[in-house]
Parts: structure tokens; sequence; C-alpha cells
């Protein structure tokens, strides 16, 4: 299924979407999740979460900086992993800013990781390679708490 059918397809949910979903941003709909979504590529990320029976919390907390003026919502936390997951399809200067904010200040905290255009394109032809991003992550964790 090509992303622009994804697209037209998961732009709204069949019934009349939640208006205050749609005031905050979140404009795609999943029929496995039963929930929306800012992106075609989370929804596309979260159903291959559960496909993969990985639970995740979407967008569960945000991290305010306030010396930076600035704050972070992460898209996905990973409980079982104790690990954050970006979903980015076009890093601009302020979402590098946020993730490298977050590094900063959770980094120790927290794992992380990107999924961005060559994560995603090598996650979906190999699901299973998501658990060597995350074991990745976990590796980082444990060596900026050390």
């Amino acid at each position: 299924m090509s992303l622009i059918k994804i697209h037209l397809d998961r732009k709204s949910p069949n019934k009349s979407p939640k208006k205050k979903a749609y005031k905050e941003g979140l404009r795609y709909y999943s029929e496995k999740e039963n929930r929306m979504f800012r992106s075609t590529w989370e929804v596309e990320l979260a159903e291959l979460l559960t496909s993969l029976g990985i639970t995740y919390e979407y967008e569960p907390t945000r991290f305010y900086y306030r010396d930076h003026k600035e704050s972070y919502l992460p898209d996905y936390y990973l409980p079982e992993y104790d690990t954050f997951i970006e979903c980015k399809g076009y890093m601009d200067k302020r979402s590098l800013k946020r993730c490298q904010l977050f590094r900063k200040y959770q980094g120790d905290t927290y794992g992380f990781f990107l999924y961005e255009k060559e994560e995603r394109e090598l996650i979906l032809n190999e699901p299973a390679l998501i658990y060597t991003y995350l074991g990745i992550a976990q590796e980082e964790l444990r060596r900026r708490q050390s």
C-alpha cells in the first residue's frame, strides 16, 4: 500500500473525528490502534510495535526546559525498555534542538532513539531490527549512567 493511500485512508476516522484531537494536531487515525496520531509514520510505528508485542505509551510526558524556553514531547515511551522513540520525517533546527536538550537532561535516565527515514526503511523491511535499535538505546543509557 502506498503512503499516499495510507494518508488518504487514515486522514480521519470513519465516524466524525473528535474535535479536540484535531485541535491538538492528531489527524491520522489507526483502526488497529483505535486512536489518532500526528503522522502516518507514527501510525505505522504504533501498529508495528503492537504487532511485535511491544507495549508503548503515545506522547506520555512533556519535558520542559525553561532556561532554553523550549519543551519537548517525545512520540513513544516503551516502559519495558525504558526508552523513548522520536518519529521524524523531517528534522528541522528546532526539532534537533529539542532532541539535544532531551539527551542532555534526560539522557542518563531514559534510552532514546530517532526513527528517521533510514531507520524506517530498514525496520519496515526487517521489523525485528527494532530490537537492535532498542538494544543500542539501552546500551547508550548504561554508558551514560556510569
